[in-house]
């Protein structure tokens, strides 16, 4: 009998499926996480096996269940709802205020969200917290100018001083908000930095009067008032140095740390531009001049602006620069000329989320052009760092606002629109418990030019906080500890002389005097000479430091599978997977070990490219072909191996000569057999084709194509030869001619045709309007021109004719 299956019986069978699969995968992940809770001994363990295990610390528990299990298992095995003990990991979020600009009425922009967050941490488990993140329009700006003022930047001074409106009209398009503060370097003012004999002149050298040296020299804080601005850069004085080297670090280490001094703003972007011809001092160089103490990172500025230790400290290291630039939220652009713009690229690139590097013209006329540059790109970029210990992992992602299809791990973006959010989130894992015992943290993720920040308040779960009070006389709790020790929190205490988890380990016997040490042995050693965290690989359970291994499971540790399918008689069981024995190959190894079949012409088993497997080729995953000779994207071994051959027989036929060695070149290297040939019009459809090029006897390079196949024992080769012959020139002049006329043939006659057309179109166009023409005339109009017309014939009747007689 035939049934037709209506549209709802089909769907409540399709219904009826989707909810046997659901049910197979939650029973399949539920038996999943039980192997992983209940051969856990401990409650530290108990709750680092996974998410979802529970301890059961009730003293009445029964003996012979497992007291790690989930938590509807243990309210199931009548453990006291009190008694139990599981992970309770939380996120909240505390402080979400939308992303904002900056406004003229509040100073104050929103450009990451959520500001403030709780976490609370479970060992092993990973919280996610999506955090956002955009660039605010009208971003405060304040730009310090930190100029070179040796000799040879005297003309980029001048060009400095005229800049004025437009500089003004360069930062408005920047933001609207923005201060500009000035200061200049040159070096220490000791030998052999200054020659001494011209420390009050050093440009006497060059016959000019200029000021002495001097290290940093602040001259203007920041402000919003450019005239200010012109005039300090106006003020300032040339000096100059001996060597080709500056103290621009010095300078820029107090432009730092001195923000009172600067009158840098906490919200604004920070941002210093050095601008020099030369290179700088490094950390270690101030011993030259026999200054050995190491730079303290601290503003020595007097009431002048005068940098006081630059005869007291050494130079500052890149390291300490990188740090307080990033401690400061400064962000540093090196505007530079070309002689030297390499090895400050090198500089850059190890601080790179807060420097930038461009080529300064020779007399600074293009440093207008170099600020908009530079500074649209740092606002184009975005990074976030942490300040999380050790032990708190934090890990971020990001598609960088649709530039990539999906989440990449990183924690920066580069060229980002102005205005684009850009997501990204943030996985927090506990890794471990804290020596110190501090289970409360603040941890910072901030953005690194920007004082943007969120704040995550961190609580870590205590490992397993017992609340019990220890009882080593409770009969029953000495019962459940094989006499031999007492529970105390769902875990044996044991006696002196005896370890294990339920204390019937004698530690004479196991040479171990704790629990820990007894479980270490159920432990599989590692290559890396550590132990596996798992105690008998989770399928077994750990018995005085040997394992018992669950159904199924096998080996010292239970870290191997039983074999099924496995022959006796022709493999021997390995871990899980059956190793054959000598003259018998494949998964189950029942294919005889004859790989003949695997064997190409080359000679090669799958063409070095696979393994035989029962008398074919199980090629890895980018290899095609019977013996895995098609690489796609590269080669075909067999078209490589035929071609000496195919051309040999393509010379041969086109009589260009015989080869000498045809016998040898058309041969297989695994039987020595000769190939056979034949010459075709069309090769097969199906079949590989191989690509020959050869230079005929005409001297012309010709392509032929041509297909194998291998048949055990034979090789058949099918050719399609290709005879390209000269060109025949009167030929085609002739062909070229004949076409031309004939062109131009058709081309006249189109011309004559597209005419004829047209006048009949007109022609038929006035004969129509003739047809509808209707002459108009005046109704009282009359003709001022008289007529008559003499009749042909005069009658002779009176009547008719007057003039009759």
């Amino acid at each position: 009998m035939n049934v037709k299956m209506t549209s709802p019986g089909v769907q409540v069978f399709w219904l009826i499926f989707l909810l046997v699969v659901i049910q197979g995968i939650l029973q399949s992940e539920a038996a999943s996480v039980d192997e992983q809770c209940r051969h856990a001994d401990s409650c530290e363990r108990c709750l680092s096996a996974h998410l979802e295990c529970a301890w059961c610390t009730d003293k009445v528990y029964e003996s012979n269940l497992y007291r790690c299990l989930t938590r509807s298992q243990l309210l199931a095995n009548n453990c006291s709802e009190s008694e139990i003990y599981n992970n309770q990991p939380a996120l909240d979020i505390l402080q979400e205020k939308p992303l904002k600009d900056y406004e003229t009425n509040d100073d104050q922009a929103v450009q990451v969200t959520p500001q403030r967050a709780y976490l609370k941490l479970v060992k092993g488990n990973t919280q996610r917290i999506k955090l956002s993140y955009r660039t605010a329009r009208n971003n405060p700006l304040d730009l310090y100018v930190l100029m070179d003022l040796t000799w040879t930047m005297g003309d980029d001074k001048q060009t400095l001083e005229k800049l004025g409106a437009e500089l003004i009209q360069t930062l408005r398009n920047l933001t609207e908000n923005y201060r500009l503060g000035f200061g200049s370097f040159a070096d220490k003012p000791t030998l052999p930095m200054v020659n001494p004999e011209n420390m009050d002149n050093p440009c006497a050298v060059l016959g000019h009067v200029c000021e002495p040296t001097y290290g940093y020299r602040h001259q203007l804080s920041l402000t919003e008032d450019i005239r200010l601005f012109t005039a300090a850069v106006a003020n300032s004085k040339i000096t100059g140095n001996l060597d080709n080297l500056e103290g621009g670090l010095d300078a820029l280490m107090q432009v730092i740390v001195c923000p009172k001094d600067i009158g840098w703003k906490e919200q604004a972007r920070k941002v210093v531009i050095l601008v020099t011809d030369g290179f700088m001092h490094l950390a270690g160089d101030g011993l030259l001049a026999g200054i050995a103490q190491r730079n303290d990172k601290k503003c020595h500025l007097n009431q002048a602006g005068e940098y006081t230790g630059s005869l007291e400290y050494d130079y500052p290291s890149l390291e300490e620069i990188y740090r307080e630039l990033l401690r400061r939220k400064t962000n540093v652009i090196f505007a530079v000329t070309k002689d030297v713009v390499s090895s400050y690229r090198e500089l850059s690139a190890l601080m790179k989320e807060i420097s930038y590097v461009d080529i300064l013209s020779e007399d600074s006329s293009n440093i207008l052009e170099l600020i908009k540059k530079s500074y649209e790109s740092l606002i184009k970029r975005t990074q976030f760092a942490d300040n999380s210990p050790d032990y708190i992992q934090l890990e971020y992602y990001t598609d960088c606002a649709g530039q990539f299809p999906s989440l990449r791990k990183r924690n920066y973006c580069n060229n980002v629109s102005l205005g684009k959010e850009i997501e990204f989130f943030v996985d927090v894992t506990l890794k471990d418990y804290p020596l110190d015992k501090n289970y409360t943290h603040n941890i910072r993720v901030g953005e690194t030019s920007l004082s943007e920040y969120m704040d995550l308040e961190v609580e870590l779960q205590r490992p397993c906080p017992c609340q019990e009070k220890p009882d080593p006389e409770n009969e029953y709790g000495r019962f459940q500890c094989s006499e031999q020790g007492y529970m105390y929190c769902g875990m044996c205490t044991c006696d002196e002389g005896w370890t294990g988890t339920l204390c019937t380990c004698p530690t004479d016997n196991t040479n171990v005097t704790s629990n820990d040490a007894l479980l270490l042995k159920c432990r599989q050693p590692l290559l890396d000479h550590t132990h596996s965290s798992l105690v008998c690989s989770n399928h077994g359970d750990c018995d005085c430091g040997t394992c018992f291994c669950d159904p199924g499971y096998t080996g010292p540790y239970c870290e191997c599978k039983e074999c099924v399918d496995c022959d006796s008689d022709l493999a021997d069981c390995s871990c899980g997977q059956c190793v054959c024995k000598y003259g018998w190959s494949g998964t189950r190894c029942n294919c005889a070990e004859n790989m003949d079949a695997c064997r190409g012409p080359t000679g090669e088993i799958c063409s070095q490219r696979g393994a035989c497997d029962c008398g074919e080729c199980s090629c890895e995953d980018e290899f095609l072909g019977k013996f895995c000779e098609i690489d796609p994207e590269k080669d075909n071994k067999l078209c490589q191996f035929y071609e000496p051959c195919v051309t040999c027989l393509i010379e041969q036929k086109q009589g260009m000569g015989a080869c000498d060695n045809l016998s040898e070149i058309c041969k297989s290297l695994d039987r020595q057999e000769l190939f056979t040939y034949r010459f075709v019009h069309e090769l097969e459809p199906e079949q590989a084709r191989c690509l020959v090029r050869i230079v005929n006897k005409h001297g012309i390079q010709c392509d032929s194509f041509f297909s194998y196949q291998v048949i055990n024992p034979s090789n058949e080769l099918s050719i399609q030869a290709v005879d390209c012959e000269p060109l025949d020139y009167m030929a085609l002049f002739g062909f070229i001619s004949g076409f031309t006329v004939l062109a131009g043939l058709l081309l006249m006659c189109l011309i004559w045709w597209c005419i004829r057309a047209k006048d009949a179109r007109e022609y038929a166009r006035f004969q129509e309007d003739q047809k509808n023409w209707v002459r108009q005339e005046n109704p009282i109009y009359r003709d001022p021109v008289g007529r008559y017309e003499v009749p042909k014939a005069l009658s002779v009747k009176y009547d008719e004719n007057p003039f009759a007689s």
